[in-house]
């Protein structure tokens, strides 16, 4: 499988930053992700904005995907530009991996979920950042965090 180039160096640019800045107010580890769990309704509904994301990426539906990340995010990133984070990234995301929901936590109106992704044979271990806004759930960053220690290297 080929990863298609993205445009120019000030596109590149322009959306490491971005991606930079939300991932350093995202970023916890798996230990801190265990220290406050979200109660279970908390946890049913995150549960379900993060699959229904995935199932719309899945399906190559970018416009349905990307109405699933917050409007912080969308007021910064275009559709097209979303396609390309998840191309150049996050492809493992539209194969139709198994999906394991670790540990749960949130402050207020923000949530952080630990997510397992099985594509394909190998692993993904990813920390969720969500933000409730009135009655709106978003995603707000998505980042990487090392491989569960029960993966065989």
């Amino acid at each position: 499988m080929e990863y298609q180039r993205i445009g120019s160096v000030r596109f590149k640019t322009a959306v490491l930053i971005i991606l930079i800045a939300l991932s350093t107010q995202s970023l916890i580890t798996p230990a801190q992700a265990k220290e406050v769990r979200c109660n279970k309704s908390q946890k049913s509904i995150v549960k379900k904005h993060i699959t229904k994301q995935i199932t719309a990426l899945a399906n190559s539906d970018w416009q349905r995907a990307y109405s699933y990340s917050a409007k912080s995010f969308q007021s910064s990133i275009t559709v097209d530009q979303f396609k390309e984070i998840i191309e150049s990234g996050y492809l493992f995301l539209t194969e139709n991996g198994s999906l394991t929901f670790g540990a749960c936590r949130n402050s207020k109106n923000t949530f952080y979920q630990l997510l397992t992704v099985d594509s394909m044979g190998d692993k993904y271990e990813l920390a969720y950042n969500l933000t409730l806004v009135g009655k709106r759930l978003g995603i707000v960053a998505v980042s990487g965090v090392k491989p569960p220690s029960e993966v065989a290297i």
